[in-house]
């Protein structure tokens, strides 16, 4: 049970491992996209504003006529002095500052490269970007504007320290969550497993309990069930099997010791308790046989070594043979073909002869001498029809759908100088099924019995004679 328990557990985890691996992938991958489409804003936006604070600044130079005095102007740039996140600076070709906005606490290198109407970052993060500046139409000087990129730094910091701390959270809900339903949805699995444990052949009365949704799961349980249901009813009929089957060998072999026992003690000196003694032996010695040979039979039909052996033959020439052989057993019942029609089938030949021998075995020994028994074998259609009728004792309506039990017996007090050992039929019924065909049987009590068996042709060829 603890190993059990182990692995139930062990499946659990790594359910919960690689649902958390997943949702850490996913999170992960969702969180680069969101810092670098922050990032990305961030940057315009600034970029934006840069570019904007150069066009006002050389718009008003335009204004005013591109006038060199106009350059100097505080007022030119003292509307960008009050922002402290924008620095402005005009300076001549060689570099010497002609005008500035008020110097906010930045590390602004002194000379920035005059590259032209290009957005370019320094090492500082610091967002720049050069203007030439025409006077009387000709370059006169460069408009430096430049800004900090603190703030968008710290925005981008605190969004990555953010993130972090919603991946950790949900990465230990998505642990602690995962586990709890990974367990409950494998929970008919340990039900399973517990329930397999407890079974053995002695006990096969545990069965898994489905209560919870009709997912997959729940189909397992349902099969697990009905597989259990099945073996239980295959050890119940194996079990009755044997003990009927040790019932029937009872009473022969009783029958057997005590002769033997007579035997034994005047046996040797009467003659006729000698013959009598070796008669019945011998008589239970061959019902043994009989009864041992058709336990044999069933017992390889229900282990599938018992194979079918097709091959085509003339089924009326096995009808006739069949007759003749039933005469010769039977002189004192009248045994009847009426109809033998000429077909040529595909099946196993033998364990049809031992299926319709076993059909006249029943009827021979419940039908009164005199009586009459009739085999009929007809084609219809693309089945064979064979229907074997006698005139015999009868079957009592309610105990016909129990005749192919094993060694089930109708009430023997129906022929009392007859009795089987209930076996017969159930070799019927098995042959029968084997050759995927239908039984039929009709009977009356004092009316005698019809049996009627439906089987496919299987014919390879339809010859003729």
């Amino acid at each position: 049970m603890k190993s059990s328990k182990l692995r139930f557990a062990k499946i659990s985890w790594k359910l919960t491992l690689i649902y958390a691996g997943i949702f850490f992938l996913v999170l992960t991958l969702l969180n680069v996209a969101i810092w670098f489409g922050v990032h990305y804003f961030l940057m315009q936006q600034a970029s934006a504003q840069v570019k904007d604070t150069g066009d006002i600044i050389i718009d008003q130079l335009h204004e005013s006529g591109e006038k060199k005095a106009d350059l100097v102007d505080k007022d030119l740039v003292l509307g960008i002095a009050s922002n402290d996140n924008i620095y402005v600076k005009i300076v001549d070709k060689h570099g010497h500052i002609i005008n500035e906005s008020a110097k906010f606490n930045l590390n602004i290198p002194e000379k920035i490269p005059l590259k032209t109407n290009k957005l370019a970052i320094l090492e500082k993060n610091l967002l720049y970007q050069n203007r030439v500046i025409i006077v009387n139409n000709k370059p006169y000087a460069y408009l430096q504007v430049v800004k900090s990129l603190a703030n968008d730094i710290h925005v981008l910091k605190v969004l990555v320290i953010l993130m972090v701390i919603a991946d950790l959270t949900g990465i230990v809900i998505s642990i602690l969550s995962g586990f709890i339903i990974s367990r409950e949805m494998l929970k008919p699995i340990s039900n399973i497993t517990a329930a397999a444990q407890n079974i053995s052949i002695n006990d096969l009365s545990q069965r898994i309990s489905v209560n919870g949704p009709k997912d997959e799961l729940a189909d397992l349980a349902n099969t697990f069930n009905a597989m259990i249901d099945r073996l239980q009813q295959s050890f119940d009929r194996q079990n009755q099997f044997v003990s009927d089957a040790s019932h029937e060998l009872r009473t022969p072999i009783s029958v057997i010791q005590g002769y033997i026992n007579l035997l034994d003690r005047w046996g040797k000196e009467e003659k006729s308790i000698l013959q009598e003694s070796i008669t019945v032996i011998k008589n239970e010695a061959a019902n043994m046989a009989e009864l041992i040979e058709k336990l044999l039979f069933l017992a390889r039909g229900d282990s599938n070594v018992c194979h079918l052996c097709r091959e085509p033959f003339w089924l009326d020439e096995l009808i006739e043979e069949i007759y003749k052989e039933t005469q010769i057993i039977a002189p004192k019942h009248q045994i009847l073909l009426k109809h033998n029609d000429r077909v040529w089938f595909y099946g196993d030949r033998k364990i049809l002869k031992q299926m319709l021998r076993a059909i006249l075995d029943n009827c021979i020994k419940f039908t009164p001498s005199e009586g009459t028994i009739q085999i009929d074998s007809a084609q219809e259609n693309d089945l064979l029809k064979l229907v074997v009728e006698d005139s015999g004792a009868g079957i009592p309506e309610t105990e016909i759908p129990y005749i192919f039990n094993r060694f089930y017996q109708v009430d023997k007090a129906r022929l009392k100088t007859q009795s089987g050992n209930g076996l017969g039929l159930a070799i019927v019924k098995w042959i029968v099924d084997a050759c995927q065909g239908v039984i039929n049987v009709e009977s009356s009590i004092g009316q005698g019995t019809r049996i009627s068996i439906f089987l496919p042709l299987h014919s390879r060829d339809n010859r003729e004679d």
